[in-house]
């Protein structure tokens, strides 16, 4: 169930690159405030997330889990914002695309390819 929570708000500069939804769910903010109440009651402990796609769309929705699951982390690592989170485990790729009518081709940035993928995967395995 906790794919219904992954959009939740976050703020970024990158602001012309695709596959980075800008979308926010009230549902998603409030899941995260109940979240961070319960950990801080447990000790950072005390939440269980089950779905079968934490990650399916971008790259954010990882940073989107580790937020809820890891955010005393993230904040003791300084990655609790995305441009940090971004710049340390991931890099924009720009390439030539077909253009969404299919008459030509543009250039497109996405936030597409993971770098420090060890170290990433070694946090993201700790709530996974």
């Amino acid at each position: 169930m906790a794919h219904y929570f992954k959009n939740l708000f976050y703020v970024t500069k990158m602001t012309r690159v695709a596959g980075l939804p800008q979308t926010s769910s009230q549902r998603a903010f409030d899941m995260f405030l109940k979240v961070r109440h319960l950990q801080e009651l447990n000790g950072g402990g005390g939440v269980v997330f089950a779905t079968g796609t934490p990650v399916t769309n971008t790259m954010a929705e990882m940073f989107t889990m580790q937020r809820y699951l890891q955010g005393v982390e993230l904040e003791r690592q300084g990655l609790q914002h995305f441009d940090s989170w971004a710049a340390t485990f991931g890099e924009p790729v720009t390439a030539i695309e077909l253009s969404p009518d299919g008459a030509g081709y543009r250039l497109n940035t996405r936030f597409a390819r993971f770098v420090n993928l060890p170290e990433l995967m070694q946090q993201f395995r700790q709530i996974a």
